[in-house]
């Protein structure tokens, strides 16, 4: 079996008879660029569509190129003394070790990661939205938003990284194109082994490497793929399904049994015999008629996306006193400003309209050009560093 990813296509105005008949259409016009976008394929082989353009020996020889060249890396004793560990504070509590890799791994590992993207062409399955550019946690809770969504499940795999193990990822490498053509071969499936060997640390994936958020997208895609077909109709049901990183999001409109999706999943991680668990403690489930956080923000009961009113108020209250203080000669640091601008940019992405009316209101009860200011400030701060 192999999953084949492709970048979905555009999506453009069809013309209708009316227009047809009456000769009032214009060129087509497009209704969805899908530039995120991918659709993923299930099939017993790879066909000559595919295959026709695909050069598995140049493939195998970009890895034997990189694993040559970083054949030092992989042969030192303690691969510890490659990493720099040290923690960050974990939204739910407690703390997440981070391994950063020294300079040489890292340019190694970012190396590795154009390899499969530019080479391999290696995509992700559209139901995952951790770590793909121009997709953000927002971007995932507007798939429900789209569907209005009115319950929710979410679920959470114990130590995702962690766990993921040398093996696991190369059976699931196996079975997603082209790697799965590459694999084939007795070279081929030794190249891949090794250059993927440089990404890992103490037989898990470790978080902070450039590669490895890359790397789960790949393997998950034939899980996503399950996932993804099995609640489309289930139980005739129409069913959501994002995933961000190890959070996985189901909704639907109606309520639903959250034991059977649990067993769904779990039932679909160990058909393919995943190394993770999910972790039953953190499962949540409930409507948005209650406090329906995900991923950092809520879609609430009239299924508008929010950052919440607390976050809000925090945000009009930096921004006040950023004024205040810059009237008054008090200039903040360059790390201030640049959390205010973060957080700003942040929560205009998600509500641009309320946040361009706050900025609006203070700009015209103090006299003020915040985002001027802050250009100056962060321009200024910058020079004297």
């Amino acid at each position: 079996m192999v999953y084949i990813t492709v970048h979905q296509s555009p999506a453009y105005h069809h013309i209708t008879f009316d227009e047809l008949f009456s000769q009032t259409f214009s060129e087509a016009g497009l209704v969805r660029s899908n530039e995120s976008n991918t659709r993923t394929y299930r099939a017993a082989s790879a066909s000559r569509t595919f295959t026709g353009t695909l050069s598995p020996h140049w493939l195998i020889g970009r890895l034997c190129e990189f694993n040559e060249s970083t054949k030092d890396l992989r042969e030192t004793a303690d691969r510890h003394s490659l990493y720099r560990r040290f923690f960050i504070p974990k939204r739910s509590g407690g703390l997440r070790p981070i391994n950063a890799p020294c300079p040489a791994l890292m340019d190694a590992l970012r190396r590795l990661k154009r390899i499969f993207e530019d080479d391999f062409r290696a995509l992700y399955h559209t139901c995952a939205f951790a770590y793909v550019s121009g997709r953000s946690a927002v971007d995932a809770v507007r798939r429900h938003q789209q569907n209005e969504s009115r319950w929710f499940a979410k679920l959470d795999i114990h130590d995702f990284f962690g766990s993921t193990t040398p093996d696991f990822v190369m059976k699931m490498f196996s079975m997603v194109f082209p790697f799965s053509e590459i694999v084939k071969l007795p070279q081929g499936r030794e190249a891949l082994s090794a250059a993927l060997d440089l990404a890992f640390l103490d037989g898990g994936l470790p978080q902070g490497t450039p590669i490895s958020p890359l790397i789960t997208n790949i393997m998950m895609i034939p899980v996503d793929f399950e996932l993804s077909r099995a609640l489309r109709d289930l139980g005739g049901q129409r069913f959501v399904y994002t995933r961000y990183a190890d959070d996985f999001l189901i909704s639907s409109r109606q309520d639903f049994s959250v034991e059977k999706i649990e067993k769904l999943v779990a039932d679909t991680l160990g058909g393919f015999s995943a190394p993770f668990r999910l972790n039953e403690k953190k499962t949540r489930y409930g409507s948005s008629a209650g406090s329906n956080w995900n991923l950092g923000v809520m879609l609430n009961k009239d299924n508008n996306i929010t950052v919440g009113y607390r976050r809000k108020r925090t945000l009009q209250s930096m921004l006040y006193n950023y004024i205040r203080d810059r009237s008054a000669g008090v200039f903040w640091t360059l790390e201030d400003v640049q959390r205010l601008q973060g957080e700003l940019s942040y929560c205009r992405m998600v509500e641009p309209d309320v946040i361009d009316a706050v900025v609006a209101h203070l700009n015209e009860k103090l006299g003020a050009d915040i985002r001027a200011y802050i250009s100056a400030d962060l321009r200024s701060a910058k020079t004297l560093a």
